[in-house]
């Protein structure tokens, strides 16, 4: 899959999310071989409380008096799985974050797949600090089928595991992905053929950078953005704009269009009928539109209709209404 540039250059562009979704997969094992290594006396007390606790009480007294016990068999036998689980994940290269999506296969339910076996991760986290605080329950355990995204935390979600995505270009259709967008999860679709004119116009909301580009260089502003991040690499004749919430407080000044197609489209594209795409399409040129104040008229026209230039806004509705009435223009009689 990586012979694709495209995929090698999107694994690059995202290796600093990568490392730290690693990073949390090491301090994870770390803690399990840890808890693995320290059945009893001392060493069960230094686990215990910790690298921070045992700089300020001795682990040996505080063994004397701990009444945490020995591991369980059950207890024991769920840290060695998970620590092997981990094993494998830390072990395994960056095509753990690539998925190929089959032509006419389902591009949520490939995403949800791998997030849901990246996911373990988060699991495993909860059995070792569980068998840590020796409330692990073994008839709570779940099977290593996966972990699904709508079970992450909001802190998983901020480490959540970078993908690119290759696809078909027909099959590619961003609003379904709209339940796994949260945290500062990061998607990249690699597009192969021709899509929908828009078919990430859907997915733009005030929090989430949205792309439609030509290469992954757009990657480069996601770097140090703090939140969900989807993009589409694509090399047809679909709609080229970037969507970036830090550049302003409305759509018009947050999101640039590089390429609006003139044609509307005529005929269905995957499963996405014409009209479905002349609708993405209006409605991406719509957060593009800057907005046309017309003419105002009434109280908010009272500084062009009588020269009243205070902010006021009851002076400002009094000047209007003396204008209205004629009394403005009538001499005051002498006392």
């Amino acid at each position: 899959m990586q012979s694709d540039p495209r995929i090698r250059d999107a694994l690059l562009a995202l290796a600093p999310r990568i490392a730290l979704f690693r990073y949390a997969v090491a301090t994870t094992l770390d803690r399990a071989r840890a808890t693995l290594g320290a059945e009893s006396g001392p060493n069960q007390a230094r686990a215990t409380l910790g690298d921070f606790g045992a700089r300020f009480l001795d682990p040996e007294r505080f063994a004397m008096i701990s009444s945490a016990g020995p591991l369980d068999a059950a207890a024991r036998d769920a840290l060695e799985r998970v620590a092997g689980l981990l094993q494998t994940v830390q072990s395994a290269g960056d095509n753990e974050f690539v998925v190929e999506v089959a032509p006419g296969a389902s591009v949520v339910d490939a995403v949800r797949a791998r997030f849901a076996l990246l996911g373990l991760v988060f699991d495993a986290a909860i059995t070792v600090e569980q068998v840590r605080r020796r409330v692990y329950d073994a008839s709570q355990q779940r099977p290593d089928v996966g972990y699904p995204f709508e079970r992450w935390s909001a802190g998983d979600r901020k480490l959540a595991p970078p993908l690119v995505v290759s696809i078909s270009g027909t099959d590619l259709d961003g609003v379904c992905l709209a339940p796994l967008i949260d945290g500062c999860a990061r998607i990249v679709f690699v597009v192969n053929g021709p899509a929908t004119v828009a078919p990430l116009a859907r997915l733009v909301s005030p929090g989430v950078f949205v792309a439609q580009a030509d290469d992954v260089k757009v990657l480069e502003r996601v770097r140090e953005f703090e939140g969900p991040a989807v993009v589409a690499v694509m090399s047809d004749g679909e709609a080229r704009f970037v969507h970036d919430p830090r550049a302003g407080s409305a759509a018009w000044q947050r999101i640039e269009a590089t390429a609006i197609p003139a044609v509307s489209p005529r005929k269905s594209v995957g499963t996405r009928s014409a009209w479905q795409q002349r609708e993405d399409l209006a409605h991406l040129k719509s957060l593009v539109e800057q907005p046309v104040f017309a003419v105002a008229s009434g109280p908010t026209a009272i500084a062009a209709s009588t020269g009243v230039t205070t902010s006021d806004p009851t002076e400002r509705l009094t000047s209007w209404l003396l204008d209205q009435s004629g009394l403005a223009a009538q001499p005051v009689a002498a006392p």
